[in-house]
């Protein structure tokens, strides 16, 4: 299943989603479950709309738990990172918080994708 996660509003400097890309990478059993792991920019490098995101292929259904567990965990050590926006096939979330009803809401929404076969999707880099 691929997923974007960016920032929830356009004007934020996007550092949230790369701090969470480097918690990402540095979460081995995350990383298990996951096909491709990338940062991307999105719009024209070097203007006001650029924005980072973080593209992902997870490999199947656990994946969704370990990565609402692994968001929550970096948002317990960032109480105060602005929200951010998860893209899935088929909808988005925008998340604040790392409680149990977010990462229950993530688990939820991608399970969902991948039941209706909405979840295809790959992308390239690692």
């Amino acid at each position: 299943m691929r997923i974007t996660i960016g920032p929830a509003e356009q004007d934020d400097a996007g550092m949230a989603v790369v701090d969470l890309y480097g918690w990402l990478r540095g979460d081995m059993e995350f990383r298990r479950e996951v096909r491709a792991l990338s940062l991307q920019s999105r719009g024209e490098a070097g203007t006001m709309g650029a924005t980072d995101v973080i593209e992902l292929v997870l490999e199947h259904g656990i994946a969704a738990l370990n990565l609402a567990v692994a968001y929550a965990t970096w948002r317990t050590a960032r109480p105060s990172a602005p929200a951010v926006t998860i893209t899935f096939p088929g909808g988005t979330l925008t998340v604040q918080d790392g409680n149990e009803e977010t990462v229950r809401r993530i688990v939820e929404a991608l399970r969902t994708a991948e039941a209706t076969g909405t979840a295809e999707g790959t992308v390239e880099g690692q």
